[in-house]
């Protein structure tokens, strides 16, 4: 649906009075061709102030509905190069769980301690019990696509387009 339709609980928000206004800024600001002011501002042609912003040509040949915006410098070009990159290399998410599996890796290694009598020493419990925890929470980390994909490939941890060769300064 190209047309907006305003409605509580969709984009419908309030203010501090009570109010209730559109999030989406609708209906939004008619002009009869496309333009660039002096000072950046730029509109697209639009005659009916709830109709979405729509490329024809994006929604004939992707077959979808995508709203279409240019991007020009400042806040919006920020914060949607900020949102592609965090989406592209999927940053970490909050382990809420975290204390209960290093419980679990803590219970695995107290199990693990009790059917083998393998371990001597404080020391050798202590290094593998930080050992079983670390690979506990390393199991239940989530992933990103890429990295996963790089280490399959066997291409390593890091992007580079060229490799660097270490220079040496001689003292001065």
């Amino acid at each position: 649906k190209q047309i907006h339709t305003c409605a509580r609980r969709r984009c419908m928000v309030p203010d501090k009075f009570g109010h209730y206004y559109c999030k989406r800024r609708a209906p939004f600001e008619l002009s009869s061709e496309n333009s660039v002011d002096s000072d950046g501002q730029w509109r697209t042609k639009r005659v009916y102030g709830f109709l979405n912003g729509w490329m024809p040509a994006l929604s004939v040949n992707a077959r979808c509905n995508n709203d279409a915006k240019l991007l020009t410098n400042g806040g919006d070009t920020r914060n949607v190069s900020f949102y592609v990159t965090g989406y592209e290399t999927k940053n970490q998410g909050k382990n809420y769980n975290m204390s209960a599996v290093m419980a679990k890796g803590y219970a695995q290694h107290v199990e693990r301690q009790k059917d083998v009598q393998y371990l001597q020493g404080l020391r050798d419990q202590q290094r593998m019990l930080l050992f079983r925890i670390v690979h506990a929470i390393n199991r239940e980390q989530e992933l990103s696509a890429p990295m996963v994909v790089s280490y399959l490939m066997g291409w390593g941890d890091t992007y580079r387009s060229h490799h660097y060769t270490p220079l040496y300064w001689s003292s001065f």
